[in-house]
């Protein structure tokens, strides 16, 4: 691991000149190599000086410097990714730029492997696990949505798996050409009239027609990385650019059910995503999906029970220098967390790097569901009042959320309810409001608990508490 001590001296010229040596440093980070080489700009592999550890590292060719264009793209994306701080989308930790002007953006670093190399080490998908990646990618497009922001690369290269205990974490990368929504964002112009920004393999037609894009231009992609899931190869392919373009354009939509053994069902699904007409498509993520666990799952609307569920969120954060030491630590507090929510009766239902999910559908009986609140609230607070794990310089604690809201309650193949989705299991929309100390707790799970906890409004976010007991 490397300190401080450890970096060698910058070296002016041979390490800055158009692609960054071994050696250079960019702000507080020391590159250590090329990881690739794009069209616009390198990805370094580099490591944080002051603790050593990784970092992606993305700085932009010094030829694209005076061309405002890419440079207010670049700055775009370090601007976006700011704003989406989501447990499937790649976090950014410092942007800038380097003293002749070419503008950097350093991220965390992402052990794992693109779709593309995962695909191509292990083979295809089976329709469920299609259906667990897209759960994460779905959630994160969703909240870029939710941000007036569209992705408008979605592929294969730009979504990185993570091995972990409870398989492959997905985080959605690359927003470089990605698109704000708003209508006062109409006046920054990105690109030139005609100016194509996307990859042929998943562009929707308005794309290559040079229309202005919407969310829906992103389902599009979605329904090309699920049949690209689960045949292993793009819907279209061709030899060229416009041959490429044409089948986007005017040819039918492939059936994955004629390469793979997926159902009909799942056909209709990459089939309504893939529509020439984006009047046509899914009008959301949301949609997609619901429809998408219908067509794996074997289930129908009508077999769904919408419940009422409470859910517990906890994420292990550290505060300081973050090494593997401090990594080791939160994954031993995440650990015992997650050993007092089963404990507790919920099932975990989203884990990650980081973060988990807990959730108990509420009784009918309003006092049950009180008490059932209650305990789990409880939990919430042993959670936040854990003792703090240190290494070295590194502190690292748990940061519990309460919600209550709706669930899925599904049919499993053996005939036995199961927890599926629902408006609960949206996290973006109720778990960014934390301030790093306490629980916190929406207005819906801490509704007639007033007795026995007190909840203080968060600063900006009136619907969230922060809550603690009342003095005996």
């Amino acid at each position: 691991m490397m300190n401080r001590n450890d970096a060698p001296p910058p070296r002016a010229g041979s390490l800055y000149g158009e692609e960054l040596a071994p050696g250079a440093q960019v702000a507080g980070y020391l590159v250590e190599q090329v990881r690739y080489r794009g069209s616009v700009s390198t990805l370094y592999r580099a490591r944080e000086v002051r603790t050593g550890a990784p970092a992606a590292l993305k700085v932009m060719h010094p030829q694209f410097v005076a061309a405002r264009g890419a440079l207010l793209r670049f700055q775009q994306e370090a601007e976006t990714l700011r704003r989406l701080r989501h447990p499937h989308i790649v976090d950014v930790r410092e942007n800038g730029t380097l003293p002749d002007g070419r503008p950097f953006l350093a991220m965390e670093w992402l052990e794992g492997r693109d779709l593309a190399a995962e695909l191509a080490a292990r083979g295809t998908f089976s329709a469920r696990e299609a259906l667990e990646l897209l759960e994460q990618v779905g959630s994160a497009l969703k909240a870029a949505h939710g941000e007036g922001i569209i992705h408008r690369d979605l592929k294969v290269q730009n979504v990185v798996v993570l091995p972990g205990r409870a398989g492959l974490t997905a985080k959605l990368v690359d927003f470089g050409v990605a698109k704000l929504l708003e209508p006062e964002a109409a006046g920054t112009v990105l690109t030139s009239t005609g100016l194509v920004l996307g990859t042929p393999l998943s562009m929707a037609p308005e794309q290559i027609r040079g229309e202005v894009p919407d969310a829906r231009t992103d389902l599009y992609a979605l329904g090309v990385l699920l049949y690209q899931l689960v045949t292993g190869r793009p819907p279209f392919q061709g030899t060229t650019q416009v041959e490429l373009e044409e089948q986007h354009l005017h040819a039918p939509v492939p059936r994955a059910s004629e390469r793979a053994p997926v159902s009909a069902a799942l056909d209709a699904v990459v089939r309504r995503c893939m529509e020439k007409r984006r009047e046509a498509r899914y009008p959301s993520v949301d949609a997609v999906l619901e429809e998408l666990r219908h067509a794996v799952r074997g289930t129908g609307p009508g077999r769904d029970t919408a419940v009422r569920a409470v859910g517990l969120y906890v994420e292990a954060r550290v505060s300081g220098p973050t090494d593997d030491a401090a990594l080791d630590e939160l994954d031993g507090l995440l650990e015992w967390a997650r050993g007092r929510v089963v404990a507790e009766g919920l099932t975990v239902m989203v884990e990650g790097s980081g973060f988990l999910l807990g959730v108990a559908v509420l009784p009918e009986d309003a006092e049950a569901q009180r008490e059932v609140r209650r305990r789990v609230l409880e939990v919430a607070l042993v959670l936040a009042e854990a003792p703090v794990r240190e290494s070295g310089a590194a502190r690292v604690f748990l940061t519990p959320t309460l919600h209550v809201d709706t669930a899925s309650l599904k049919t499993d193949a053996s005939g036995g309810p199961r927890l599926g989705g629902g408006r609960l299991l949206r996290l973006s929309a109720w778990t960014g409001g934390h301030p790093g100390q306490g629980v916190v707790v929406t207005e819906a799970a801490l509704v007639g608990l007033e007795a026995s906890f007190q909840g203080a409004p968060l600063p900006g976010r009136a619907y969230l508490r922060h809550v603690t007991r009342h003095a005996a």
